[in-house]
């Protein structure tokens, strides 16, 4: 058969498989596996392991000192392109409850779409890259290129063990490009690549003012107020636009260059359309701004405070203790650390009183790969081909991802390219995947290995 009818009749038996492929991807879901409770992750890691073998893929669950990574690969060639394709099993908590439409762990289809938590987040999207891959071998004999797959069952938790596992298998895990699909299309359904994400840190910062609540007229104006306390210290963190004032903390942000300036003009912006995706009436910022202030540039976001009384009726009380969230969103060549620290000197200088906790989630750094980079336009190919449009190509994801441990480790650049549908509801009761997507998620593995075997033969 020519190549053509090699792809052809790939994809063919990936349309015959659907009805099983959405089979497996039931009986995934419906095997829970929340990493933040420890409730059944080793389990599917196991079960996750056995689908692999199934399809003709060595895999085995390898212990880490938390959680286990399912690790499986088809080497075809030792000198031949390699492709380590990452995602994760685990999955978010289930609460609250009382939202979803369905259990969280019976998956459920519902007017085209599967219910579920961690059908788009991650296991409907890993799987496709499985369902591929054994599509491939049933037809052809082989997949075009080496693959590698790491899934681990700890990134809802912050991935605190990846470092250490790719580390520690560091030659076992070597190959040419890193591959993840996780999180969403763009809004209107088209592909999108993204070429990095904003690393992530948790900082609380607690403020005490007397050892318990004291009346607000007794003690009004002497007894020190620790919600004033960290008002007054917030204030001095960031400016009315959102600028950060903490000395140093843009020191080491990497400039935004001119390829990845034309690639944000080129994404399609509507201030309205985009607002209402966020329940506010319009955005207000130009295109260019927008998009920098997602995918390029910082942002210090206060996710709660907690102090006092806001019950019915009033408590007229000066609180004891207040405490306020912080997760500062970084970019690439920024570090956790190094901005925990600035954030513990800024803080010492205004007011020492208010103590700075480093933790309260798992820290992400940030990591970005060249638009210049030669699986972009590989990768791009076959994703138009499946998709039937261009893909957006985004110079970084917005959120967090534990990308960084590949070129800080492997030294290996890792493009990402979502195929869940936008409103997945990833983190979030009713959590679904589109059909129709996870179908396309497959096609689209499975171009994307042949198109990237085309650009090695080509180099």
């Amino acid at each position: 058969m020519s190549d053509s009818e090699v792809r052809a009749n790939v994809h063919r038996v990936i349309d015959e498989r659907s009805e099983s492929h959405l089979q497996d991807l039931c009986t995934l879901v419906a095997q829970p596996s929340i990493s933040a409770h420890d409730e059944g992750v080793k389990e599917c890691a196991q079960l996750l392991a056995d689908m692999m073998k199934k399809r003709g893929i060595a895999a085995e669950v390898i212990p880490t000192p938390g959680q286990p990574v399912v690790y499986g690969e088809l080497i075809e060639d030792p000198n031949a392109f390699t492709l380590l394709c990452y995602g994760h099993y685990d999955v978010q908590p289930t609460d609250p409850l009382d939202l979803w439409e369905s259990p969280p762990f019976e998956p459920t289809l519902r007017d085209g779409r599967l219910y579920g938590r961690g059908t788009g987040d991650n296991k409907g999207q890993l799987i496709a890259h499985v369902f591929a891959a054994s599509a491939w071998k049933e037809v052809a004999g082989r997949v075009p290129i080496n693959l590698k797959f790491v899934f681990e069952g700890e990134e809802e938790s912050g991935s605190p063990n990846l470092g250490h596992f790719v580390r520690e298998h560091k030659d076992r895990l070597a190959c040419d490009l890193v591959y993840i699909s996780d999180g969403g299309l763009h809004p209107s359904g088209d592909p999108v690549i993204s070429l990095g994400n904003r690393g992530v840190v948790g900082i609380t910062m607690v403020a005490e003012g007397a050892d318990r609540d004291n009346h607000s007229g007794n003690k009004g104006g002497v007894v020190p107020n620790p919600v004033w306390m960290l008002t007054h210290l917030l204030a001095t963190m960031v400016d009315p636009e959102g600028n950060v004032l903490i000395d140093g903390f843009y020191d080491d942000v990497r400039p935004i260059t001119e390829v990845e300036t034309d690639l944000v003009a080129r994404l399609p912006f509507d201030p309205v359309e985009f607002g209402q995706t966020m329940g506010v009436p319009r955005v207000e910022y130009s295109q260019q701004e927008y998009y920098q202030r997602i995918m390029l540039k910082p942002y210090f976001n206060i996710s709660g405070i907690s102090s006092g009384y806001v019950g019915p009726g009033s408590k007229t009380i000066i609180p004891a203790t207040a405490e306020c969230r912080i997760d500062v969103r970084m970019v690439a060549d920024q570090r956790t650390a190094d901005i925990v620290e600035k954030v513990k000197r800024h803080a010492a200088a205004v007011d020492p009183r208010v103590r700075v906790i480093a933790g309260g989630m798992g820290a992400m750094e940030p990591s970005r790969t060249a638009p210049d980079h030669p699986a972009v336009p590989a990768v791009a190919r076959a994703l138009e081909e499946v998709h039937g449009t261009p893909a957006h190509i985004n110079a970084s994801g917005g959120g967090s991802l534990p990308n960084a441990v590949w070129p800080g480790i492997l030294g290996t650049s890792h493009i990402g390219a979502p195929y869940a549908n936008a409103d997945e509801n990833n983190h979030s009761p009713n959590e679904n995947l589109a059909v129709d997507c996870f179908h396309r998620g497959i096609h689209a593995s499975a171009e994307v290995f042949w198109h990237l075997g085309q650009m090695a033969e080509d180099a």
